[in-house]
């Protein structure tokens, strides 16, 4: 193949003309220049670096480490860089997963609420339940931040305090992925079945059992058994005083 200008060179790696500069200048690279106009000028083992380069830099290794892995010194220090690199895409994958289920459960909310569907019976897979305190909020929060993480924010009430006249107050996050630094705080809710619906509610009083009766009655009435937890979750709301909030109102009705 007969030598090109950046502009051919760049089309043909896919790469663009200011980071062959940037790999230039870094010393990975060093076209032979013309000596008519003195452009620079590629060659074949010159496109298969740049591309080799831009690989391993897309990957996570630092420009230079592959400087000097180009030199065939630093292997282990190149290796340890894309294991890492592994780690963090793999961290990042699982929680673009679990962006993806967020998001696909929240149109299936909204779509209840456009279409007035009752209510919802479905699955849901294991999941981890992490009750926030004052004490480590801003740490829960600043992980997920990090992470690029998302959860559900909810309002628990225990099966062992359903009945009861006065809920204490609990509010806790439902990932669908555990948190690695937060493992010994978070409790695992196994796989159950649910019944969800949505309802309005005036911002000025509090949810409690006399609110959720009618619909245990209902839920019975279709052949479960609501006697797990309850997952209160805010899923529409609004500043103006007089106009109510929607929340989803979720229990758990048993094994699958």
């Amino acid at each position: 193949m007969k030598a090109m200008n950046i502009n051919q060179a760049s089309q043909m790696t896919g790469v663009s003309k200011d980071m062959i500069r940037f790999y230039e200048k870094k010393g990975l690279i060093d076209p032979q220049r013309n000596k008519g106009n003195n452009y620079r000028e590629y060659n074949d083992h010159d496109l298969n670096l740049i591309v080799m380069i831009h690989e391993y830099s897309t990957m996570g290794m630092s420009l230079s480490t592959i400087a000097r892995l180009m030199k065939g010194q630093d292997i282990k220090a190149a290796t340890g860089e894309l294991e890492e690199s592994i780690r963090r895409l793999r961290n990042e994958e699982m929680w673009i997963r679990a962006r993806i289920n967020s998001a696909v459960d929240s149109a299936k909310l909204l779509s209840m609420v456009r279409d007035e569907v009752p209510y919802e019976i479905g699955v849901r897979r294991s999941s981890y339940c992490y009750v926030v305190k004052n004490e480590n909020f801003g740490n829960i929060h600043n992980s997920l931040a990090d992470n690029g993480g998302i959860a559900h924010s909810v309002f628990r009430v225990r099966k062992e305090n359903l009945r009861s006249d006065e809920w204490p107050e609990e509010h806790a996050l439902l990932f669908t992925t555990p948190i690695e630094e937060f493992e010994d705080e978070t409790e695992e809710i196994p796989e159950h079945r649910y019944f969800r619906t949505i309802r309005k509610q005036n911002k000025r009083r509090k949810i409690g059992y006399r609110d959720i009766e009618s619909i245990i009655d209902e839920i019975k009435d279709i052949g479960y058994n609501p006697e797990g937890e309850v997952y209160i979750y805010q899923i529409m709301g609004s500043l103006e005083e007089d106009v109510e909030d929607l929340v989803c109102l979720e229990f758990d009705i048993g094994e699958v």
